[in-house]
């Protein structure tokens, strides 16, 4: 279908991650929007603002869009979207007034709203390096009451992991929760909530602490909500979901609100997939739920999940994490803007500007304007670790590193019965060297050892074919969750390349989590499962 061939090239010029369907989501806003801004555009197609613009810029190219005061269909373009995609209706049918989050602030609270405008003003500077961004005060009171109208706010103790939207005080307001604690890394955002819950008269709890570190016992297993709106980075997501379950009661029906941006669809079903593997129900999910006052590249918004408990639940994270977290730390970008004088400006990872809210507020450093920006370029600076990272072969001097490596491994594939017996181990390693050394890898960094490869090359016994075989990988627990798995796995499948292996297999443990989803998110499937019942002795 030409059509599809035209949707199909400029999401690839583009580097559209959403596809054909993307553009045509884009196209179809346009049309019914007649005329329309870039990020209103975005906001309404859930795309990042650079990404929307790349994607207009290309369908410019192609006649099927002209600027004119926004982004406007050219006749050539009605005529396509009309005879070749089909386009007919123009109406808007989600409420208006709602912008479909299902509730809106009734007249009763609005007195709510202009306390929280007052106090929200005295917020401290956002801290983007941190991932902060401030939520607007309608935000903060449409989040307090669509917990009251689920069931989540009366007579609940609630627990707010990082709270710099003030979403605390918006609850405080409602004069209905049970206990409200505030956890969070910025003792700044502390104080002010602390300052503001004194003046109304709550009681509150509030905890400056890293959520790298597990969370203090006080807080462990006590409360029924938690609110956390993360990093919105995968890590993010793992680390604050694990410390919201290890905070909630045991048991069925606790319930977790979780903001979180709109992924791209690789990026989206690895989310889905660590929240199911936490034992946690998706109950609702509302889009463009909640509003910024800064976060420009998401068009000021994002969604808000609440999220319930099973039976099943439990962290993927549940001791220290030492990996990247914050967006910074995992994609580190550098941004070009022109200015409309002809001024080039990079933004973004080791400049003076570390976002374009610096640069709206510092202006252009050629004419002074503060708006008027038009992004050219976008680079992902490589992260110099990973690039200093090398493999050699394993010598009998990094036995006891990998010795714990391989327990590490036992206890993790085999809980219930691990083998961690020195001269078992020893052995084993014995037999590899002298049969496959090749096929032990040691990862170094800096001149440590960073993580370690076991690879065999093996016959399936039914079809006679030669398959690679991944028996254990793994990396030094400080440098987990950042990129080193991924490089490590990659040298693997390159390993078994060379000797004309186009199968890989390796084997998960039910039980490993964070293994699984790792495997997962770099193609791997599961074919087979092994599936055990322990008989009960008869009388």
């Amino acid at each position: 279908m030409q059509e599809q061939k035209l949707l199909d090239i400029v999401s690839r010029r583009a580097d559209l991650e959403e596809g054909a369907e993307g553009v045509r989501l884009l196209l179809r806003e346009v049309y019914r929007s007649k005329r329309i801004g870039t990020k209103e555009l975005a906001y309404r197609t859930y795309l990042p603002v650079p990404v929307v613009a790349a994607v207009r810029r290309e369908l410019e190219k192609e006649g099927l869009i002209k600027r004119d005061r926004g982004a406007v269909l050219t006749d050539e373009g009605l005529m396509f979207v009309r005879d070749q995609l089909g386009f007919i209706y123009e109406d808007r049918v989600m409420c208006p007034t709602c912008d479909g989050k299902t509730i809106t602030v009734p007249e009763r609270f609005m007195p709510l709203k202009e306390q929280l405008e007052l106090k929200l003003a005295r917020r401290p500077k956002p801290l983007p390096e941190i991932d902060q961004t401030h939520g607007t005060p309608e935000t903060a009171l449409l989040r307090a009451l669509y917990m009251m109208e689920k069931g989540d706010l009366e007579g609940r103790n609630i627990l707010f992991l990082g709270d710099d939207d003030l979403t605390s005080i918006a609850v405080g307001l409602m004069k209905a929760a049970r206990d409200v604690s505030v956890v969070d890394i910025d003792s700044r955002v502390l104080n002010a909530i602390e300052e503001s819950a004194k003046n109304e008269g709550f009681d509150y709890s509030c905890i400056q602490h890293d959520l790298r570190d597990p969370l203090p016992e006080a807080l462990l297993n006590r409360y029924d909500v938690v609110f956390t709106d993360p990093p919105y980075t995968l890590n993010g997501l793992t680390l604050f979901l694990s410390r919201a379950v290890t905070s909630l009661r045991r048991g069925r029906g606790a319930v977790i609100y979780l903001a979180f941006a709109h992924q791209p669809p690789r990026r989206m079903l690895m989310a889905q997939k660590i929240i199911n593997t936490m034992g946690l129900i998706l109950t609702e999910r509302h889009l463009r739920f909640n509003r910024y006052e800064g976060a420009e590249i998401l068009a000021n918004t994002t969604s808000l999940m609440r999220l319930e408990t099973t039976d099943q639940s439990s962290p993927l994270v549940a001791g220290r994490f030492d990996g990247k977290l914050y967006t910074g730390e995992i994609t580190r970008t550098v941004r070009t803007y022109r200015c409309r004088c002809g001024e080039s400006v990079r933004v973004g990872a080791e400049e003076r500007l570390q976002t374009v809210q610096d640069l709206k507020r510092l202006g252009c450093v050629k004419c002074g304007k503060k708006k008027g920006f038009q992004i050219v370029e976008k680079k992902k600076l490589k992260d110099d670790m990973l690039q200093r990272l090398t493999l050699r072969e394993y010598k009998w001097s990094d036995f006891p590193i990998v010795l714990g490596f391989e327990r590490e491994v036992a206890e993790l594939s085999f809980p219930s019965s691990p083998i961690l017996d020195e001269k078992i181990h020893r052995l084993k390693l014995e037999r590899a060297v002298s049969r496959t050394p090749e096929g032990l890898k040691v990862a170094v960094l800096d001149d440590e050892v960073a993580g370690w490869l076991w690879l065999k090359t093996e016959k399936d016994r039914s079809t006679d074919e030669r398959f690679g075989y991944v028996k254990s990988i793994v990396v030094r627990k400080n440098l987990r969750l950042q990129g080193f798995g991924r490089a490590l796995l990659k040298e693997a499948e390159k390993h078994f390349h060379r000797k004309g292996v186009s199968r890989v297999d390796l084997i998960v443990s039910a039980t490993n989590h964070i293994a699984e989803a790792f495997f997962e998110g770099a193609g791997y499937r599961r074919e087979h499962s092994t599936m055990r019942k322990r008989l009960m002795q008869e009388d």
